[in-house]
């Protein structure tokens, strides 16, 4: 029975009930979740908005004005008001930003340990246009 309940939950993802409680998302969920067109994904995050604002960390502002601030920098000079005017759209509809320390950062690992199938690393695929081959980094994980 138990190998049966493992393989199913390998097969499909787990999805939380937004009810359950409020989450700490971080810069990959919280930008996923706004851009997703999954009916799926959509309707569980509006449930999960109807309930309770978005928590982040300090990290999460961190990596996505970091995020900003480069495109900025590489962006023709007619594209930049824009980028500008997200970036402050960002910043001004942040929800509960909460402090990442050490205390936060041991619990929050686990908790992780915990989960039935824990996260891996943060590893993201660069790929190479002219070559086809993809080359992989590993990024840093957040909480």
């Amino acid at each position: 029975m138990g190998r049966r309940i493992a393989q199913a939950s390998a097969q499909a993802p787990l999805m939380l009930s937004p009810a359950s409680h409020p989450f700490l998302f971080d810069t990959s969920a919280e930008s996923w979740l706004t851009r997703s067109h999954d009916p799926a994904v959509r309707g569980w995050f509006r449930e999960y908005l109807s309930l309770y604002p978005v928590h982040i960390s300090a990290l999460t502002v961190v990596e996505r004005i970091r995020g900003y601030a480069l495109l900025w920098r590489r962006a023709q000079e007619k594209r930049r008001d824009d980028i500008e005017t997200a970036r402050l759209a960002y910043l001004h509809a942040l929800g509960q930003v909460w402090p990442l320390d050490a205390a936060v950062g041991v619990v929050a690992g686990e908790i992780m340990a915990l989960l039935p199938h824990p996260p891996p690393r943060r590893a993201e695929c660069i790929s190479s246009r002219n070559r086809g081959r993809s080359a992989w980094f590993a990024g840093a994980s957040t909480a």
